[in-house]
């Protein structure tokens, strides 16, 4: 999805507005409390709202979208580039596809790519594990020896 993260104006509304005409998914989103392969890890949008140019990814600064699942009542953000229709040979969505396939496959059944985060907007925003810096990955030599002391 490389070529989403440089993706220009034009190429980012034209993505929208296709979503816009179809059936629209989060892949993966819930993988890791269902089993990846189960279908419920990729829940169906039932509602979406652009919000405009004001609300941004806060790591990656992509356009967010609000947008409303199925069977859930809260609004979520997700960046443009997070949502596909539901059609994984479908030529607007097949590289976001191939993506996150990619991705779910270097993690373990039980372990998910995705989470929540309050990012200041009322409402949380999707973050990815790669959406997240360097140093949210990072354990300090404290932490660690604290862990070591507790057992």
């Amino acid at each position: 999805m490389t070529e989403n993260t440089t993706a220009t104006p034009q190429a980012i509304e034209e993505h929208i507005a296709h979503l816009f005409g179809t059936k629209t998914v989060v892949p993966f989103l819930y993988a890791g409390h269902v089993d990846h392969d189960d279908p419920a890890a990729t829940p169906t949008v039932e509602g979406m709202g652009v919000s405009g140019r004001k609300h941004r990814h806060p790591f990656t600064g992509k356009p967010l979208i609000a947008i409303r699942l199925e069977d859930d009542s809260r609004v979520l953000f997700a960046a443009f580039d997070r949502l596909a229709c539901a059609d994984t040979a479908c030529a607007t969505c097949d590289s976001i596809w191939e993506d996150y396939q990619s991705e779910i496959k270097a993690v373990p059944k039980d372990a998910s790519i995705s989470g929540l985060m309050e990012a200041g907007l009322g409402d949380p925003v999707i973050i990815d594990a790669r959406d997240l810096p360097p140093e949210a990955f990072d354990e300090s030599e404290d932490s660690t020896s604290e862990e070591d002391e507790q057992w």
